[in-house]
């Protein structure tokens, strides 16, 4: 099976960074350049695994490439995924005012009505593969590992899956505390930065003038929207316009490397100030989306 999620460990050997499987040393990648270390080690695993889609989950913060540095505290993740659920799409109900008929997005507030899904993702987390609709699903074995407020912010509702009923899985459907934004003078995506004449749904994907290539179209939030509390895990909106799962750095290192974490990974989110960030980028219209 392609796409598992590796538990890596790194560290510096001279002038090179050395990176490997936190469960075995011998599946490794060398060189000066950190990125291209990832890339052989990745290679390594393929040959080992036949997993030619493998998913890097560091269990310690990588190095930081110059440039963002400064945009990296506080340190903050979103929780990530490679799996699915499968089930039948733009199910009556899950959303107020039904299906926008441009591009398929709901409109309306996430009802309480649960979603249902004929398989589950098989790792502890993933989303429900549908167009304009991928809300993150987390085990209840994940669920365990939170505590009852965290339990609270992330809105948690009942999935329902006849076919595998011993497995219990919840949506995310919590008020977000914090929304992704976007960058002054970035470049955006103009494949993925959008917005819909007919409901005003918007994607964006943009990077920042001051970022290396290889962090082209990351993810961002301003210092000014940050809650009191960024130690607990709470929900972010994204530049697409998902709920998605947010904590600290150290909130996430206490949880991970669990059983419970399988399949579990976390990307960077990286602080703006406000003077940097646009709140309403302005991206091309569509009747729908691609």
């Amino acid at each position: 099976m392609e796409g598992n999620t590796y538990p890596v460990k790194w560290k510096k050997q001279g002038n090179k960074f050395l990176v490997y499987l936190g469960s075995e040393n011998s599946i490794k990648g060398s060189d000066i350049d950190f990125e291209t270390a990832c890339e052989e080690l990745c290679l390594s695993i393929c040959a080992k695994y036949s997993d030619g889609e493998a998913v890097l989950n560091f269990l310690r913060e990588p190095p930081k490439p110059t440039g963002i540095s400064k945009y990296a505290n506080p340190a903050l993740v979103m929780l990530s995924w490679n799996e699915s659920a499968e089930g039948k799409f733009w199910q009556a109900g899950l959303f107020e005012k039904g299906y926008c008929k441009a591009c398929k997005a709901g409109v309306g507030k996430r009802t309480s009505v649960p979603l249902e899904v004929e398989t589950l993702p098989k790792g502890e987390i993933g989303s429900f593969r549908q167009p304009m609709f991928s809300p993150v699903l987390l085990s209840k074995n994940f669920v365990s590992l939170l505590s009852d407020t965290e339990k609270l912010l992330l809105g948690l509702q009942s999935v329902i899956c006849e076919k595998e009923g011993r497995r219990e899985f919840f949506e995310v459907n919590g008020k977000p505390i914090l929304n992704q934004v976007g960058v002054k003078e970035g470049e955006y995506n103009q494949l993925t930065s959008w917005e819909c004449e007919s409901c005003g749904h918007k994607s964006f994907s943009c990077n920042h003038p001051e970022m290396p290539d290889n962090y082209k179209y990351t993810d961002f939030v301003c210092t000014n929207d940050l809650p009191d509390d960024i130690e607990q895990a709470f929900v972010i909106e994204d530049r697409i316009g998902r709920k998605m799962v947010c904590m600290s750095l150290k909130r996430w290192r206490q949880i991970n490397d669990n059983k419970y974490t399988n399949g579990v990974s976390a990307d960077r989110l990286y602080v703006l100030p406000e003077k940097q960030i646009d709140r309403e980028p302005k991206v091309r219209i569509e009747a729908q989306a691609n």
